[in-house]
């Protein structure tokens, strides 16, 4: 089925449009370690032989996203597992909210599939390996079972997760419900339970099940330089977009039919061509792309402490710039989501950059574009010729959550966006 850009486009105000507080969520310090000890893998039949890769879903459609969760297991279908590659899912379903879906029976709770090869995109024919009944799909506690469960029962050389549903970059959903988080919102939104998994709880979440090789936040504004840094020990590369995304983008298939064909590929491969995938469909389809900007990246982690060094010596050099200079790059960045505060890293940049006078500091912005766009982010498209794949926060008033993320703690960043909100911003938001 094709579906237009103005159709996608409306599918916007769906993605991340819900707010939710948590009770788990007051986690401060972060937990000890889980080990394996606490999450016992069930009684299953004989693990299957090791394949080449496997690829975990966790699929929260517990949320106005339901309809596009179905859709999209049903394109896993369309590729399937095999010997080699083998496509592992946990979704979740419930009823009763906004955008409910009634397909497939209307089931609800949270089941595990192994996907199974189906050219039906109307219903579901994979094999359910197990009912999880009204298991938490916004806990990353779950995520760790998950995974684990995953790892044990189809061992595989290499290991990929796709994190699918709401995504707000490294805030909480919405500034009404900041007040209430003791920790940063980013992913996985369950109405059933009102929780959500973190940024800093997805790098708990991979810390204790495991480092994987490819990473996918297949959800809005995830493509951050902060949630990036929070990961960057637990995955070797990592897809994601800058913008909002569409509810449903018809593309896991074609991707995953090309690891089949090709299961030998590494983990930089299977994430370029995932880009080149989102960007071929977008490519295809009829109607104005300005009424829906899309983005994509896939970012080399390995590379991302080397380039925060490169990026707080800009930033320190920065806040002695002229005053203008910051205040005209700040307007006229990119911005994504319409969040102000979200802005294009490179744009930036090059935007100040452009205009000093400092020579110095001409050099520096000189080098960290470059090394953006040559070491850091190895594949990037978008409808646009100012979005280069990785975002920051330039806030008008500066959230002080932001204090516990790894990238403010190890770098700089968070100094040059509080010196930019004081000097062109509001006052600071203080929590309770």
């Amino acid at each position: 089925m094709i579906y237009t850009m103005r159709f996608f486009y409306i599918l916007f105000s769906l993605v991340c449009s819900q707010a939710f507080s948590s009770a788990e969520n007051f986690i401060d310090p972060a937990p000890d370690k889980i080990s394996s000890v606490e999450i016992p893998v069930p009684g299953l039949p004989e693990k299957a032989a090791r394949a080449e890769w496997t690829v975990m879903y966790f699929i929260n459609g517990k949320n106005n996203l339901e309809s596009s969760a179905m859709m999209d297991m049903n394109q896993l279908e369309l590729a399937g597992s095999n010997e080699k590659v083998r496509i592992v899912v946990q979704m979740g379903r419930m009823n009763f909210q906004e955008g409910d879906d009634l397909s497939d029976g209307d089931w609800t709770g949270v089941r595990r599939y192994l996907v199974a090869k189906d050219g039906d995109t109307n219903s579901i024919k994979s094999p359910v390996l197990e009912d999880l009944g009204s298991s938490d799909m916004g806990s990353w506690k779950e995520l760790v079972r998950f995974i684990n469960w995953t790892k044990a029962r189809y061992p595989a050389r290499r290991y990929a997760l796709v994190m699918w549903d709401h995504g707000s970059g490294w805030k909480p959903l919405t500034w009404e419900n900041a007040a209430h988080f003791s920790d940063n919102k980013g992913f996985s939104f369950d109405d059933e339970t009102g929780n959500e998994i973190s940024t800093l709880q997805m790098a708990w979440a991979l810390r204790d099940a495991g480092k994987v090789d490819f990473l996918m936040l297949d959800g809005c504004n995830m493509a951050m330089a902060s949630v990036f840094y929070e990961l960057k020990d637990y995955a070797e590369v990592v897809t994601a977009s800058e913008e909002t995304e569409p509810g449903v983008v018809v593309r896991y298939a074609q991707f995953l039919e090309m690891l089949n064909a090709k299961p030998h590929m590494g983990a930089e491969e299977f994430a370029v061509n995932t880009v080149t995938t989102y960007r071929d469909y977008f490519m295809n389809m009829a109607g104005d792309p300005e009424e829906a900007p899309v983005t994509q990246s896939a970012v080399r982690l390995s590379k991302i402490s080397s380039f925060r060094g490169k990026l707080d010596a800009w930033a320190l050099a920065a806040m002695k710039a002229e005053p203008e200079v910051l205040l005209e790059a700040k307007r006229k960045a990119k911005i994504f989501g319409e969040d102000p505060e979200y802005k294009d890293l490179y744009h930036f940049v090059e935007l100040v950059t452009a205009s000093t006078s400092d020579a110095a500091l001409k050099k520096l912005g000189s080098e960290v574009m470059s090394f953006l766009k040559s070491e850091l982010v190895i594949e990037n498209w978008a409808q646009d010729e100012v979005s280069h794949g990785l975002s920051v926060y330039v806030p008008d008033a500066y959230d002080p959550l932001y204090d516990r993320l790894a990238w403010s703690g190890d770098g700089k960043w968070d100094e040059f966006a509080k010196f930019m909100a004081e000097k062109f911003g509001r006052p600071a938001v203080i929590k309770k």
